[in-house]
């Protein structure tokens, strides 16, 4: 871009040499500054600036006012309607209630030793079966009444003469049964009377239950009102009994209260103001000395909150358009003031580089000539400007563009699918046997070669936001914004079709291949740097394995720079300290039982610069050195704290957790591990330790000394990535593991590949033979996971499944799953 930029300022050095000249006759100022305005001219744009916004913000407040009256309104016919369903509601709870009283009444009175007590007369044993069954359903009375009228028994609160009930008696008399609230010792009492047969009634049972603030709070929970019970009694007036409404509130209603009367309390609070609280009232007790009123509200407040949000949005807008408003009249303003500011500030913009805007429109004056001079001007140096830049982000042989224009591109598609959850793949293409054309037949064969490449490369692109690009020499790369692992796959297909088209230049036929290597966003990684490195790494694979192309493992990690390896080794120390790392989770499900909680807390890197990295980008070179111990370290007590978060907020998960070479060889690991659980109060039975075969194997009598003191601990073990290495099973036999982990290289094809499905089905025989449990790795398709179900694997974790995610959308995942109501979760990171 330098050599860009010097042609450029040649080019436009005689422009800028006129303008300096033609700013200084219009009347600039030395400093660069656009001449003054007269005191006329600023007068004037004050007055248009100021009556403008004060019309608008005149009308503003009538518009808001009159919205605000409308909602207001509204929310009053809301609400009043939200009251009349739930005093419904109300009034069927009630209802029911009683009739549950009634019920738990009978269950006393059908007991034969109750009735043979009362038959007898033997207070005692009427007493205590009055109080025992009093206790267990809660009742504040329970009073046993005679044939006569006269009570025989009792227990509860004190009882007199008054708790005969004669007219509830008689009502049940009538009917079998009776249910009313009264006022007992003063306060609200729900009661119910029910006979006691012999077969005939030899006595009546009332059950009394106290109306206080607990009644208050379920009938108000259960209504979405606020719920209240105020008594009356003649010469004490109100007394507000039992109330969810909070202290102020309370005080208000009792207010209200000794304001009325029994006959038209309902009325005077159903008509009061609405500002505070809009209520209903109903009188479930009404005589000449007593009465008792139920009070249903909802507060005007918290139903106007919900347009709380309209208001900030109204008062925005008016904001906005208010300064919008000013800004529009400051520029009306300045296109009636002097035009010569105008064009002498369009000058300064020539001179800057600025020409996108042309210069105001003028009249047949002189200054109108000039201003089409410059228009002229303008338009010749902007063509210029964009041929130049034509230049310096295309490749002149190929017409593609070139790594600059990619990279810009790649820049926005990473930062486009980062804030929308989109996948990204990126594809270079290395061509075989490039330079033996150049050698054998000269450039100019190979330049046209790499033209033919380019043509084929833009037919196989479907999309119009696919980018193909030359980087250099003899290597293209190619954008798929929106596009994931598997549509890359398909367009490397095409590419490797289009590419097995003979080529014929000056009459020979020429073959063209390619080594094509695909990284993916997020899977692959999250920057975009990453993303070409990992893209390289697996070209280089697929050219040295005579493939036409591979996607990017973390295998392929080892064809990295080795600046950059050293350097993210050394940046992963300050990580574990600066809290850079953070864990994932990655549910698994159980294919056999259907229940239980299983996650692997798996390690991602938040690199200040690199962006977002999953873990093959760094662990590799973490392994090559001890700084594995402080990430596991790390790793493990962020596990085991989190399990214990989960546990005692009524989530059993089991924890799976990944343990290197290192870490199983390191004399530390069992010291650690008992650590982390004593200062997070955890058992370790929650917990999966796993283990890969290359651990086991690098010393199997190490692993089996380690292991098994795990296991007394009580860890349960399990070993990754089963079938990628070369374990013997005489070893794997003698560990104390529970289960094993089919590796995904053989799970990923186990519905397409018979090779794989034998290996999927002898494993899982095997495994069972040996008492072990088995997991199915990188489970993708619904098809592989019916067809793990049919072979009797015991677990399934893919992504299908479950993709790793972030703490809290996995506790939202496991919730629903501890509920019954999990599907697949739609987002999450493609990155295991």
């Amino acid at each position: 871009m330098g050599n860009t930029t010097g042609r450029f300022n040649l080019l436009t050095k005689p422009l800028r040499n006129a303008l300096a000249r033609l700013r200084s006759s219009l009347g600039a100022r030395p400093d660069g500054a656009a001449p003054r305005r007269s005191s006329l001219g600023r007068a004037l744009a004050h007055r248009m600036i100021v009556f403008v916004a004060l019309l608008l913000v005149a009308g503003q407040v009538l518009v808001f006012l009159a919205i605000d009256r409308a909602v207001s309104a509204n929310t009053l016919v809301s609400v009043r309607g939200e009251i009349a369903v739930g005093e419904r509601i109300f009034r069927r709870l009630l209802d029911e209630r009683s009739q549950q009283l009634t019920a738990a009444a009978r269950l006393l009175t059908s007991d034969f030793g109750f009735r043979q007590a009362i038959a007898s007369g033997d207070q005692a044993t009427m007493a205590s079966a009055l109080g025992n069954h009093g206790s267990r359903i809660g009742a504040a009375k329970m009073v046993l009444i005679g044939p006569d009228g006269q009570v025989m028994a009792s227990a509860g609160a004190s009882i007199g003469a008054e708790d005969a009930f004669p007219a509830l008696v008689q009502a049940a008399m009538k009917s079998g049964s009776a249910s009313a609230i009264a006022l007992s010792d003063g306060r609200p009492h729900q009661l119910v009377v029910v006979p006691v047969l012999a077969p005939a009634p030899i006595g009546w049972v009332v059950v009394g239950f106290r109306i206080d603030a607990a009644l208050a709070a379920e009938l108000g929970q259960l209504t979405a009102l606020d719920v209240s019970f105020a008594s009356w009694q003649q010469g004490q007036g109100w007394t507000l009994s039992a109330s969810n409404l909070p202290a102020d509130a309370r005080e208000h209603l009792q207010g209200l209260l000794d304001q009325t009367t029994p006959a038209n309390a309902a009325y005077r609070l159903a008509a009061g103001a609405p500002d505070e609280r809009v209520a209903a009232a109903t009188l479930l007790v009404s005589g000449k000395d007593q009465a008792v009123l139920a009070v249903l509200q909802r507060s005007m407040a918290e139903a106007l909150e919900r347009f709380a949000n309209l208001r900030t949005i109204l008062i925005g807008l008016a904001a906005l358009s208010l300064a919008a408003t000013v800004v529009g009249s400051g520029m009306i303003a300045n296109s009636i003031s002097r035009p010569v500011t105008a064009l002498v500030q369009f000058a300064q913009r020539l001179e800057s580089g600025d020409y996108e805007r042309g210069p105001p429109p003028g009249g047949n004056d002189e200054l109108g000539q000039l201003a089409t001079a410059f228009e002229n001007m303008r338009l010749a140096v902007s063509a210029r400007e964009q041929q130049i830049k034509a230049m310096a982000y295309h490749d002149a042989l190929t017409g593609l563009p070139n790594r600059a224009l990619f990279n810009d591109r790649l820049q926005q598609a990473v930062g486009v699918a980062q804030r929308l959850d989109n996948p990204v793949s990126v594809m270079l293409i290395d061509l075989d046997r490039f330079k033996e054309v150049n050698d054998t037949l000269g450039h100019h064969v190979g330049d046209q070669l790499l033209i033919e490449v380019a043509v084929r490369l833009r037919g196989v692109l479907a999309r119009a936001t696919d980018t193909a690009a030359r980087l250099g020499g003899d290597e293209f790369a190619v954008l798929l914004p929106t596009a994931d692992e598997a549509t890359a796959r398909e367009m490397a297909q095409r590419l490797r079709r289009a590419f097995t088209q003979p080529v014929f230049i000056e009459g020979r036929t020429l073959d063209v291949g390619g080594s094509i290597g695909i990284a993916s966003f997020p899977r692959h990684g999250r920057d975009p740097h990453v993303l070409m490195s990992h893209a390289d790494a697996a070209m280089y694979f697929a050219k040295r394995k005579r493939l036409p192309y591979a996607v990017y493992e973390t295998r392929h990690a080892t064809a990295m720079d080795g600046s950059e390896q050293l350097a993210m080794a050394t940046e992963l120390h300050l990580a574990v300290s600066s809290e850079q790392l953070v864990l994932h989770y990655q549910p698994r499900i159980s294919l056999r039982q259907g229940t239980g909680l299983h996650a692997e807390a798996l390690v991602r890197w938040q690199h200040p610069k690199r962006g977002f990295l999953a873990p093959q980008a760094f662990m590799p070179f973490a392994e090559r050195t001890d700084c594995i111990h402080e990430v596991t370290r790390w790793v493990v007590g962020e596990a085991i704290g989190q399990a214990a978060r989960w546990h005692a907020a009524g989530l059993p998960v089991q924890l799976s957790i990944n343990l290197s070479v290192r870490d199983l060889l390191g004399p530390h690991l069992v010291g650690d591990r008992r650590l982390a659980l004593q200062s997070h109060g955890a058992s370790a039975r929650w917990f999966m330790l796993e283990i890969t075969e290359s651990a086991i194997m690098d010393d199997p009598a190490r692993a089996l000394e380690v292991a098994g003191q795990l296991r007394q601990m009580g860890f349960q073990l399990s070993i990754d990535d089963f079938g990628s290495g070369y374990s013997s099973l005489s070893v794997i036999k003698t560990l104390p593991v529970a289960e094993i982990k089919i590796d995904r290289s053989f799970v990923a094809q186990v519905t397409s590949d018979r090779d794989d499905l034998a290996i999927v089905r002898s494993v899982i025989d095997l495994a069972h033979h040996l008492g072990l449990e088995v997991v199915a790795e990188g489970v993708e398709s619904s098809a592989a996971l019916a067809l793990l179900k049919d072979l009797c694997c015991d677990h399934a974790q893919g992504y299908h499944v479950a993709m790793p995610m972030p703490l809290d959308e996995v506790e939202t995942w496991l919730r629903a799953r501890q509920t019954g109501r999990q599907g697949r979760p739609a987002s999450g990171e493609r990155t295991a």
